[in-house]
């Protein structure tokens, strides 16, 4: 599925298809010029002020790699042009590992079945990692650290070696520097470690061990390039560039409530990302749940415009995409008000503390950052695992809940059946489809 999607979103010199920020190689911004930056001088790091050219301010991990990876196919004289397309292999390779992690997170938390099949499906065929898998920006391979990061954690967890937290320090410090969003975990995390110590304090000083060696891996791998370059180009460590108030993009001018709670406008009557392009569309996007609903699922782009007949299969993907979003939401409240049998409270606490956090920094930025762009499903994918394991928990634990309703509980599990294969079935049509 991925490979077929790479194969057909074209990425060259000049053509660029579904990326994010890259512009094109050859100039001087973007996440293309960073690449080439390493491609060029030696992997030796931009000796400028990042905030100075689009991109740069990123940590260089992701780009690093991408001209390693160029710089490898060049050397066995492949083109420079092909050396570029091929990148996609690179975020293909990160997309395929994510699925991994993902099945071993699921078999930590002994999810089996039907339970560990459907969240395992849903994650597989989500739009947003198949859009993730041909999209040459640090998102893919930050979303992996993370995901590293929150199995190591469940890993810790339950058997708190010196190994396991090894393995956190490298997740989060590796995604810090690839991207800086990658910190948002680190509460989370936090909160498990804090429950080792009150609850086994007996262990203290073993624990006390791992912290420290946790801190001597995880902040400086994490920490170095924003202290490098807040100390050297005056860089403040949290600094995202913010774009300007002319741009066609700015949509700071609605109201909190607007933007929150008014639908008067029929935002759905236009199933893609509404925006002006060329003199058409009558709006740009400006209430962040409903670019939640629609960017997951189409990401920014507009496939009507791309491929005739297309629509009616990405309006029945937005309407499962809806009532998918509705299940996760209720089978996450289910398992919260219930004793879980797959996870225990500090597991409960650690992955809904991390759910929240990510919903209130995605719309804190989205605010602070008012542009359409800034509401991008890809800032927050981690919701999608998180209401996908919720989903396989709930599954399980109704069964148990009530084993003698069977003419209740039955429909319900066989909706929730029919729902998610028609969401996987739809999602692989619309992207063959777009990819043909």
């Amino acid at each position: 599925m991925r490979l077929n999607y790479i194969l057909g979103t074209y990425l060259t010199n000049t053509r660029r298809v579904r990326q994010h920020d890259l512009y094109q190689f050859g100039g001087e911004k973007g996440h293309s010029a960073y690449i080439e930056h390493f491609y060029n001088n030696g992997f030796t790091l931009p000796d400028f002020d990042p905030t100075t050219k689009a991109q740069f301010y990123h940590p260089p991990l992701h780009h690093f790699l991408s001209a390693l990876w160029m710089r490898l196919l060049t050397t066995f004289n492949m083109s420079y042009d092909r050396a570029i397309s091929s990148l996609q292999f690179l975020t293909l390779f990160y997309s395929m590992c994510f699925l991994v992690a993902a099945e071993r997170i699921l078999d930590k938390l002994k999810l089996r079945g039907l339970g560990k099949i459907i969240p395992l499906a849903i994650i597989t065929f989500h739009p947003t990692f198949i859009l993730f898998s041909g999209s040459v920006n640090n998102d893919n391979l930050s979303t992996l650290f993370t995901l590293l990061a929150f199995y190591a954690a469940l890993a810790w967890e339950k058997e708190p070696t010196m190994k396991n937290i090894m393995l956190i320090a490298v997740s989060v410090g590796l995604g810090m520097s690839t991207k800086l969003s990658v910190a948002l975990i680190a509460p989370a995390i936090a909160i498990i470690f804090l429950d080792k110590v009150i609850y086994d304090g007996k262990n203290f000083v073993s624990y006390f061990k791992q912290f420290v060696a946790f801190a001597f891996v995880c902040l400086p791998l994490g920490l170095w390039f924003y202290i490098r370059n807040s100390v050297k180009f005056e860089v403040p460590i949290t600094y995202v560039p913010r774009l300007s108030e002319t741009s066609d993009q700015y949509i700071g001018y609605h109201t909190v409530y607007e933007r929150l709670f008014d639908i008067s406008y029929h935002p759905f009557k236009n199933i893609f990302m509404n925006r002006i392009v060329n003199g058409e569309g009558e709006y740009f996007e400006y209430n962040p749940f409903v670019t939640i609903i629609k960017s997951s699922v189409f990401g920014e782009y507009d496939y009507g415009d791309t491929v005739a007949g297309i629509v009616p299969f990405c309006r029945i993907l937005l309407i499962l995409n809806i009532i998918l979003i509705a299940i996760s939401l209720a089978a996450t409240v289910y398992c919260l008000v219930r004793k879980s049998s797959f996870m225990n409270t500090i597991e409960r606490i650690f992955i809904v503390f991390y759910y929240i956090l990510s919903l209130v920094f995605y719309l804190r930025f989205a605010f602070q950052y008012p542009h359409t762009c800034s509401m991008d499903y890809r800032y927050i994918p981690m919701t999608c695992v998180i209401g996908s394991i919720f989903i396989g928990m709930a599954f399980e634990e109704i069964k148990f809940d009530f084993p003698k309703k069977d003419n209740i509980i039955n429909p319900i599990r066989y909706s929730v059946i029919g729902i998610t294969s028609l969401f996987c079935i739809t999602s692989v049509l619309v992207y063959v489809i777009l990819c043909s």
